[in-house]
């Protein structure tokens, strides 16, 4: 299900969104939603093992921040080694 639309945009209250900021904004809330502010910003987003780095640009507006770090780990399928008789 989705936030109900009568409540307002879910965003960390430490999270500054001063523009002269050159540092890069460390977050370990995913939930939070990108506003307008926030367009230019460079982000690192924890994923519960490492940060992941990304500039927010117009195209992320409206969606949350955990959306742009991934959790899961690829598959590597292996090929198989046929045997000689």
């Amino acid at each position: 299900m989705s936030r109900s639309s009568w409540k307002p945009l879910f965003l960390n209250n430490e999270f500054n969104l001063q523009k002269n900021i050159k540092d890069e904004i460390f977050l370990y809330n995913r939930a939070s939603v990108i506003t307008k502010p926030m367009l230019g910003l460079r982000v690192q987003i924890y994923n519960g093992m490492k940060f992941y780095s990304i500039l927010i640009s117009s195209d992320m507006l409206g969606h949350r921040f955990g959306e742009f770090s991934p959790t899961r780990k690829k598959p590597i399928i292996k090929k198989k080694v046929k045997k000689k008789k």
